[in-house]
């Protein structure tokens, strides 16, 4: 059975929220709604969500869970690893006013600093299901594979469905995701990115921003990433 996966680009960093379901199945997995909850609930109207998986707990993979697990009761699965991840995100918010965006928080506030100020209401309370590596999600009729890949963050995962594999902020075009920052830590993502290139080359990499890549096309640059340190 094929899998059919849909982005849905969300969100001040056009986050990669991505609609997972079989081919003529209506069961569908959620990954990283991080905003615009009624864009993702409009890309989704035809299936049934079972679930909503984070890849991990940066605001802009997360966002729109709290509203979408309520409007379709169903439960947010992430890595336990994550679980201080939410709240120095919110922490980090309550002491400056904005979200902490990496290395793109200057540009953003000097657009508009509007553009990184959390929304109002409650936050996100940060209670998920717990899922671990090796843990493997059914929907509908695909086995999707839950692979542990700390190091953007401590509970990072990717989920493998067939030959897509949905990275988050793990692995992109051109090297691992931002480290050197809280809870970051570049050796641990490198080592997660090692993980990952023992896939086949045809494996193909959805990652949480940007455009795909393959396994065979990043693989042969681990050296260069490793000696420049990011």
């Amino acid at each position: 059975m094929n899998p059919v996966l849909v982005p849905v680009v969300v969100g001040v960093l056009d986050t990669n929220c991505w609609v997972l379901h079989a081919e003529g199945d209506r069961r569908a997995l959620v990954v990283d709604p991080g905003a615009d909850a009624a864009a993702i609930a409009s890309a989704t109207a035809d299936l049934d969500v079972v679930a909503i998986a984070l890849t991990h707990a940066h605001f802009d993979h997360v966002l729109a869970a709290p509203e979408l697990a309520a409007r379709w009761q169903v439960p947010v699965l992430a890595h336990p690893a994550d679980a201080p991840v939410w709240p120095d995100e919110l922490a980090v918010a309550a002491r400056t006013g904005f979200w902490d965006a990496g290395t793109a928080t200057a540009d953003l506030l000097a657009r508009d600093p509007a553009l990184l100020v959390p929304p109002p209401g409650p936050p996100w309370d940060g209670r998920s299901t717990p899922v671990v590596d090796g843990e493997v999600l059914e929907v509908g009729p695909l086995r999707v594979e839950v692979l542990h890949t700390p190091g953007h963050s401590p509970g990072g995962i990717s989920l493998l469905v067939g030959d897509d594999l949905l990275t988050g902020d793990t692995l992109f075009p051109g090297g691992p995701g931002l480290t050197g920052t809280r809870l970051s830590d570049f050796p641990t993502i490198i080592g997660s990115v090692r993980r990952l290139f023992e896939l086949p080359d045809v494996v193909r990499v959805r990652p949480g921003h940007g455009a795909d890549t393959t396994i065979g096309a990043e693989r042969p640059h681990l050296d260069e990433w490793v000696a420049r340190g990011w």
